[in-house]
């Protein structure tokens, strides 16, 4: 798997060993991580620099995970991460993730949008799914401004909660 796509500002790409550091102080920032899903345990240093090294290893597997570092195409600064996760019925889930110190600048709504688009046009998806926390205000408004419509409150695709699942479609669905 060699996978790269860019958008006016970002690179999306694979995950390298040089990323380490960048990661694991995202993950082991609780404000940063309050409404992923990630467990417990891939909070901690030893626990995301786990996870990062077995996504790494998992891009020359037959079953690669689609999760990839963002970095500023210019500087060649980490941004955050993103990543694809295949569901039901032609649909798959989005995450994207920011650096707490560059919020605000657009780089969340750039990567939401440019995977999306990457998602449908590329690897033929019908639809993108984004379920989010009625509480985490920041990522819906991200959400909407890359081009996902809001469906209401509906079940978690993975808990009981209730979440905003704001939806990309490819156009013409």
């Amino acid at each position: 798997m060699n996978f790269s796509i860019n958008s006016k500002r970002l690179r999306i790409r694979q995950f390298e060993p040089g990323d380490v550091e960048d990661f694991v102080s995202f993950m082991t920032d609780p404000e940063s991580t309050l409404f992923l899903t990630f467990d417990e345990a891939q909070k901690s240093r030893e626990g995301a620099t786990e996870l990062l090294l077995a996504t790494i290893d998992s891009y020359a597997s037959d079953t690669p995970l689609m999760a990839f570092a963002v970095e500023d195409y210019a500087s060649g600064k980490f941004v955050g991460f993103c990543g694809l996760t295949p569901r039901e019925d032609g649909e798959v889930e989005i995450m994207y993730a920011i650096m707490p110190s560059l919020c605000g600048n657009g780089y969340a709504v750039e990567t939401a949008s440019r995977l999306a688009q990457y998602a449908v046009d590329q690897l033929g998806y019908k639809r993108v799914i984004a379920p989010i926390s009625p509480k985490h205000e920041a990522s819906k408004i991200v959400a909407a401004k890359a081009g996902f419509d809001d469906h209401g409150l509906r079940k978690s695709p993975d808990s009981s909660e209730k979440v905003h699942l704001y939806v990309y479609e490819q156009k013409g669905s």
